[in-house]
């Protein structure tokens, strides 16, 4: 397993990220002082601000262990955590990890506290190598178990007894997931299509890039992938009829097709689109007798939303090949990718 620690996770409403002290007082408002939100919890209602900040402060000691993860589930609308996801156990042996949330009560019943786990299951899956994730609730609080389906997750069973909450000794309903069942789930999640309509392609390429400004920023360099994106080999992918992203080849040698631009719209970050895209792309590459693929991007290390795409290459199975410190400027130094495409295609 490569353990990562707690590394900072976005979604379409949430940043999943590590606590900061000041994160004591939006705690104790948003979730820690309600005796409704830890009933079913194993530790207690905090009587005051002063413990939430002792609490904190033990996380953020741990925070240099890569095998420690705790998340603050900070909503975007309102810039603050309104509750927490951790790993409250991981197995090396078994490659496993137990985990346990919560959030406010202001925010139940939105979909909140799944859309945090979906994203924490992925990320155990796709960057830390874990080949199962399972939590559990007490069967008086059915609502956890409710977001445990909504996540992918399919029932165990019932262990009698066997752990203690806020109410005292209580039964344990467990649910997991493995990995083989996380990746079969999002292979039938998406469609993917070759397209060859020239306006269609613009379209969806524009309502993708002009979703992804903190990647596509620039307005000239956007506006030419789009254009470009008409004359290349043009994948999207879809849920139900809504495209939601895409992807471009085009030949740059005899042997080699360069994924030339890629998005995903942010709401479907991290569950599986991209890498149907890719994997559709890649089986395309194969029947058009290409050799290579290659790929362009922002060096590791300079930038956080760049490493992750440096992350998603390498787990598709990309090498760093060669990297041009001033090809995009001294600021972005382009580190080119390569993959063989007859390895898995």
């Amino acid at each position: 397993m490569n353990h990562r620690g707690t590394r900072t996770i976005e979604t379409g409403r949430l940043i999943l990220r590590p606590f900061k002290a000041e994160d004591a007082q939006p705690m104790f408002r948003n979730w820690a002082s309600d005796p409704q939100v830890t009933r079913f919890l194993t530790w207690p209602t905090h009587a005051n601000e002063d413990v939430s900040r002792m609490v904190i402060k033990s996380w953020i000691d741990q925070e240099n262990d890569p095998q420690y993860y705790q998340w603050a589930i900070e909503l975007k609308e309102i810039h603050e955590p309104i509750g927490s996801i951790a790993a409250v156990k991981t197995d090396n042996d078994t490659g496993r990890a137990d985990v346990g949330y919560c959030i406010g009560r202001n925010w139940w019943g939105q979909g909140i506290t799944a859309e945090a786990l979906r994203a924490v299951i992925a990320f155990f899956f796709e960057e830390v190598g874990m080949n199962c994730v399972s939590a559990c609730h007490d069967p008086r609080n059915p609502n956890s178990g409710r977001v445990m389906r909504k996540s992918g997750m399919t029932r165990e069973g019932i262990w009698k007894a066997h752990g203690v909450n806020n109410l005292g000794v209580c039964d344990e309903c467990w649910y997991s997931i493995l990995k083989e069942d996380y990746e079969a789930s999002r292979r039938q999640r998406w469609a993917v299509r070759q397209l060859t309509d020239r306006a269609r392609k613009v379209r969806i390429a524009r309502q993708v890039l002009e979703d992804l400004t903190d990647w596509f920023g620039i307005p000239d360099a956007r506006e030419e992938y789009i254009r470009e994106s008409a004359d290349q080999l043009f994948f999207a992918t879809f849920q139900g009829e809504v495209p939601v992203g895409f992807l471009c080849l085009k030949q740059t040698g005899k042997e080699t097709a360069e994924l030339a631009v890629m998005g995903v719209l942010k709401e479907y970050h991290r569950q599986g689109a991209g890498r149907e895209l890719f994997l559709a792309a890649r089986r395309c590459a194969a029947r058009e007798g290409y050799s290579f693929l290659q790929v362009k991007t922002v060096q590791m290390g300079h930038y956080e939303d760049y490493d992750k795409t440096n992350r998603f290459y390498q787990s598709l199975g990309f090498k760093e090949f060669e990297v041009f410190p001033t090809l995009w400027g001294e600021q972005c130094p382009c580190q080119i990718y390569v993959m063989k495409v007859e390895e898995g295609a």
